[in-house]
């Protein structure tokens, strides 16, 4: 906690920061309505899109699909367009074609998912080619079937394609931009970005975490104080007809039809010159998530339900329209009546339960498997646990300190165990989930605590560190996952937890990574809930996904907050409460202190500067550990 001098308990000193803080109120005011009304006359009339022939753009994955597309129209506005592929024949099929109509291309064959390469291949374009100006991040791949049939490599060529691929080229080419303070970051998030789809478990975190990593980003450079001149634009596509989706299916193919590359293209070039922050395709997408993100997460199910979109598994038999309702009007008209009236009954239900939460469950038969239980928050929710009666299987890599855990909670005459694994090796958790199983039984609560914290900003974050923020904060949570869902599922009752953080609400300075990891988080939650409430089987599975502020277990090394009365460090003890509350209530989201989820909602309403302004005027963050 920072320190306070004597002087801030002076009635003067006092006075006057009240009139200071009265000030940065008025202008906070005035200045969103201001943003507001600017928002509102943008949605009319649109800034005005740039020029970019003097730009020199650099599009990965432009071998084919939306890539090339995108490769094919810049060149036609005059910029000179680097194209990046691992396949060299259709990369140089791009190039060629873009100077056959007269532009002007290089093409450079690289593996994005192997940094070194990337940053050769960066070295090699700054040389023969110029600064890049513009970079998007386009390349992807998207395995389609559910979480317990991907393999461990899909996963990890999933995340080293879409989310690892993007550090390395922000690394390789920013500092270039910064130093001549002109450049534009394009990323191509997806729809499953913003909410999450069954059979797309791995593919809606890494969506989620490409959301993490440039709003995080975007608040790093806004804090440097050189203001240096760099625009971020996030894109979210619906279906493009790629050949990425296989199976699509849709119970309104007028309204909800695939994508044409070309559109898509012509839609992120347009987003890109005239400076958008982000973008849908189609562009209703953004403000219909944004409207239900308002409402109780039922009403949304439900208005998804009735428009029933999506993708089948790549894995099992095409069947034409499967799961689909045919289109009929007396069928739609019912169930937009039935829709409306869960819709009013899920509202009132959620301001009833504002005032009245749901009773909470026992955990006396329950076994509950808590990873991180070594220190901390694990620590204090694996004592907590056992005071209410759980058996407690404690995980960690610290041997020492886990057996402090076990041995404090059998001092108070609780039940616990003891393993030591490390949560980054997936053959270590398999190994791991038979000897509890054997040894305890079926685990019936799943807390995912184990995270780091690297703190410093993104051009001084090492390969390693982005690599295991990744494999500890988001890849053992799908080794854990399915180890442990599947004795769930047979038992017919499981509760999973996981640990976000308000860094998976909002883009923090000097956590780029870690905020791409903890929205990751919330992707890979929304998306496996949505994966089982539509399963045959109805499974009893509850999901809880945790927002905690800065909790004071060390992790947060320098934190700084200009209200500490308001904004204080979250004591582990309340925080490992608070999540038990809110697992037993079977509460789907959970912040620490609670207001924040609902003041994060309410802004996301509003423009993104007004979000930006409340964050500069409350002044909470952490400061770089180097």
């Amino acid at each position: 906690m920072p320190q306070q001098d004597d002087s801030s308990n002076n009635p003067a000193v006092m006075a006057y920061n009240a009139v200071l803080v009265l000030f940065d109120v008025l202008v906070f005011i005035v200045k969103s309505i201001y943003i507001v009304g600017r928002g509102l006359f943008e949605m009319v009339v649109l800034p005005p899109a740039r020029d970019v022939s003097g730009d020199i753009v650099l599009i990965t994955g432009a071998g084919h699909g939306m890539g090339k597309n995108l490769a094919l129209q810049y060149a036609s506005l005059g910029t000179t367009v680097v194209c990046v592929d691992v396949n060299e024949k259709t990369n140089q099929e791009t190039v060629t074609a873009i100077k056959g109509k007269g532009g002007k291309a290089f093409g450079f064959t690289c593996d994005v998912t192997n940094r070194q390469q990337v940053v050769d291949t960066c070295k090699k374009i700054r040389e023969q080619v110029g600064i890049v100006s513009i970079l998007i991040n386009n390349a992807g791949i998207m395995p389609t079937h559910s979480l317990l049939q991907q393999t461990e490599n899909e996963i990890r060529k999933t995340f080293d394609i879409n989310v690892l691929a993007h550090f390395w080229f922000i690394q390789s080419l920013l500092p270039d931009m910064i130093k001549q303070n002109r450049g534009h970051i394009v990323v191509l998030s997806s729809i499953a970005g913003m909410i999450g789809f069954k059979y797309l478990v791995p593919y809606c975190g890494t969506k989620f975490a490409v959301r993490g990593i440039m709003e995080a980003l975007s608040e790093e450079l806004r804090a440097d104080p050189a203001k240096p001149n760099i625009k971020f634009t996030t894109i979210y596509p619906y279906m493009v007809d790629t050949g990425l989706c296989k199976r699509p299916y849709t119970r309104f193919p007028s309204l909800l039809k695939m994508v044409k590359p070309d559109d898509a293209a012509a839609a992120i070039i347009d987003a890109q010159r005239r400076g958008l922050i982000e973008a849908s395709i189609p562009k209703y997408l953004l403000y219909l998530n944004t409207w239900f993100r308002n409402l109780p997460l039922r009403v949304g199910q439900e208005f998804g339900d009735l428009l029933d979109t999506g993708l089948q598994s790549d894995l099992q038999n095409a069947t034409p329209n499967a799961g689909v309702k045919m289109y009929n009007l007396v069928i739609l008209i019912i169930d937009i009546v039935a829709m409306l009236v869960r819709w009013v009954f899920y509202t009132l239900e959620s301001f009833y339960r504002l005032v009245v939460p749901p009773a909470a469950d026992t955990v006396h038969n329950d076994i509950v498997l808590i990873t991180g239980a070594g220190h901390g928050m694990g620590r204090c929710m694996a004592l907590q646990y056992a005071q209410l009666g759980a058996t407690v299987v404690c995980v960690d890599i610290n041997e020492k300190m886990n057996a402090d855990t076990v041995a404090t909670i059998r001092q108070q005459r609780g039940n616990a165990f003891g393993y030591i694994c490390d949560v980054t090796n997936r053959q270590q958790i398999i190994e791991t989930a038979k000897q509890v199983q054997q040894e305890v039984g079926t685990v019936t609560i799943l807390v995912n605590n184990a995270g780091i914290m690297p703190t410093h900003p993104l051009l001084q974050q090492t390969e390693s560190e982005i690599r295991k923020t990744f494999e500890i904060n988001v890849m053992a949570h799908f080794w854990l996952l399915q180890s442990y869902l599947p004795g769930m599922l047979e038992k017919n009752r499981g509760y999973i937890v996981a640990m976000s953080s308000v860094a998976g609400l909002c883009g923090l300075n000097n956590l780029v990574p870690y905020c791409g990891s903890k929205f990751a988080v919330r992707g890979i939650m929304e998306a496996l809930a949505e994966e089982l409430r539509q399963d045959a089987r109805k499974p009893n599975i509850k999901f809880t996904t945790v927002y905690p502020y800065m909790v004071d277990t060390g992790l947060c090394k320098r934190p700084h907050m200009r209200f500490p009365n308001l904004m204080r460090l979250v004591k582990p003890e309340e925080a490992a409460a608070a999540i038990i509350d809110g697992q037993r209530r079977g509460l789907v989201d959970v912040s620490i202190p609670k207001y924040l989820l609902y003041l994060n909602t309410i802004i996301r309403v509003f423009p993104l500067q007004v979000g930006t302004l409340l964050r500069d005027f409350l002044d909470s963050g952490v400061e770089s550990d180097l």
